[in-house]
């Protein structure tokens, strides 16, 4: 009995692992390390910490001082460390999901221990992306106001878009299989069944972290679609426990009366949201949890 216990836990953890592996990539961060005559300086150990959870990602760089680390989305303190040379540290440079971010870090000899702190600006632009994007960042996503909280009509923002139903089953209006991929934390999650009335799948906002929307020119890893793509992540937990809870109601009680058939016509609308999250293990492993209530009474 314990032996069968022990192995559906560990079914169930290798699931909830799985798209932990897929968040690893949400961005791509690469550049190169020079010293102050402009030399390019190799066996550089580039050090990127995620400041909300403490998940630490490195990379050397190469002959060419060159290095690339695969990112999750956030916000970084990023070091460089080689003996011989003084540490430089950059702190809060931001990775939006899809981003693929340039910056090139310059070391200073140095005979004593020494460390060098700078605000990091914004990352260069990777001009060999040709692809047209538009990222939805945290702060818009949690706080720009949405008709019944459809996180998707944030694509209104991007070019290239339109907005789509509160009720719709599709990412743009008009879309068929084949013209909309939707994938979350690298999955994909598009319905390719609407026609049998089931509809796209509805998400939470409140569980949705950040969107990239691209609307050309993507590249041949993400495909199944001939139109755009919106690549979303999920939230995760932090290093310190927070969670919230929140309620949207509307009602045919605060509505006047519709000037064809003037009555107040029937409507209602309940919706109620709950979160929470935090570390199992600082720094290294954490959980969230999302609850979402939805009640529209229709006749």
């Amino acid at each position: 009995m314990r032996l069968e216990l022990t192995r559906r836990l560990l079914i169930v953890g290798a699931l909830l692992l799985l798209p932990a592996t897929g968040r690893a990539q949400d961005a791509t961060l690469n550049g190169t390390v020079t010293d102050s005559t402009g030399g390019v300086v190799p066996g550089v150990t580039v050090t990127a910490v995620h400041e909300a959870t403490g998940n630490t990602f490195e990379a050397v760089t190469d002959e060419r001082g060159k290095y690339q680390i695969p990112l999750r989305a956030g916000v970084y303190r990023i070091t460089a460390q080689l003996q011989g040379f003084a540490t430089i540290t950059r702190r809060g440079l931001e990775l939006l999901v899809g981003q693929q971010a340039v910056v090139n870090l310059e070391i200073t000899p140095s005979s004593v221990q020494e460390a060098v702190t700078v605000s990091a600006a914004s990352p260069l632009v990777d001009t060999t992306q040709s692809s047209q994007a538009t990222n939805i960042d945290p702060r818009q996503l949690s706080e720009l106001p949405i008709n019944g909280r459809n996180w998707l009509d944030l694509t209104m923002l991007a070019s290239g878009s339109r907005v789509n139903t509160v009720a719709s089953d599709d990412l743009t209006p008009k879309a068929t299989v084949g013209n909309a991929q939707l994938n979350i934390d690298g999955h994909q999650v598009t319905s390719t069944i609407s026609a049998t009335g089931f509809g796209q799948p509805h998400y939470s906002r409140d569980a949705i972290g950040e969107f990239e929307f691209v609307s050309n020119r993507f590249d041949a890893s993400q495909g199944r679609s001939a139109g755009v793509q919106v690549n979303a992540i999920s939230k995760g937990g932090t290093n310190v426990f927070s969670g919230t809870t929140s309620g949207y109601f509307r009602s045919d009680r605060f509505n006047a009366a519709d000037l064809i058939v003037d009555r107040v016509l029937p409507y209602s609308n309940q919706q109620s949201s709950t979160t929470f999250g935090g570390p199992i293990v600082k720094d290294k492993i954490h959980f969230f949890a999302n609850y979402e209530y939805e009640r529209e009474p229709s006749t």
